[in-house]
């Protein structure tokens, strides 16, 4: 089997004798693509609104950074999904590990793909590799953590009384402080009295810490597995959040 790279993903050519090839595309980097797209966008609003803006512009701004919140995630979940599928495939990225390990990630591609707790799957590969996993307590796994909740909340939607918030609260609870201390910008477009999620967070700022977060976890964890790292500069140049 040969790798051939492309922009932003590498493909999988597997050739025969025959005239016919099999091609594998990888989807994560599009995600992180598109999720560094959306957080560009809504920076470019909030410098061209800050005399004000209308409710067309306010509903793209709300749909840039709930977009790239999403598809960071989406990102994190293809790309260990991906993992699992070279494991199978034996690609060249588990080509200097003991053959044991991706047999037994190949193992478990079919319990993978139906659970939904994607920081497990990372935790999992790290400890079949017999590599360092992450400290849940740390950055940057409470970072993607609390991006994942955040991710829920707005794909699991629950409206509550702005007088009566319990889940809403939860969100705020778990991420006002850490935002504050990392000086994360809020939407500025949302007024005082404003609840933090899913108004005063969802700026911004949350667009970018959202993308920078995942970029983080997911290096992080190709250096702890040892893998080439999955952007270069030039792939990263493109990743920028405004």
């Amino acid at each position: 089997m040969t790798t051939i790279e492309l922009k932003p993903e590498s493909i999988n050519i597997k050739s025969g004798l025959s005239a016919t090839a099999s091609v594998k595309t990888n989807f994560s980097g599009h995600h992180m693509l598109s999720a560094a797209h959306f957080a560009r966008q809504s920076a470019i609003i909030e410098k061209n609104c800050k005399d004000g803006i209308t409710d067309e512009l306010r509903d793209k701004h709300r749909a840039y950074v709930t977009g790239a919140i999403i598809v960071s995630v989406a990102s994190l979940e293809a790309t260990i999904t991906e993992v699992f599928i070279s494991a199978r495939d034996k690609d060249n990225i588990f080509k200097d590990f003991d053959h044991t390990i991706p047999n037994v990630l190949e193992e478990l591609l079919d319990f993978v793909e139906w659970s939904s707790k994607i920081l497990q799957k990372y935790q999992f590969v790290l400890t079949a590799a017999n590599k360092e996993a992450f400290d849940r307590g740390k950055s940057p796994y409470q970072e993607v953590d609390d991006l994942i909740q955040l991710r829920n909340a707005l794909v699991h939607y629950k409206p509550e009384w702005d007088t009566d918030l319990k889940n809403h609260k939860k969100i705020e609870d778990r991420l006002e402080k850490r935002w504050l201390k990392a000086r994360i910008n809020l939407n500025p477009f949302a007024h005082e009295n404003n609840a933090f999620f899913p108004k005063k967070c969802l700026g911004h700022g949350c667009a970018e810490w959202s993308v920078k977060s995942t970029i983080e976890f997911i290096e992080d964890f190709y250096r702890r597995m040892g893998f080439p790292p999955k952007w270069n500069e030039k792939r990263l140049s493109k990743l920028k959040t405004e």
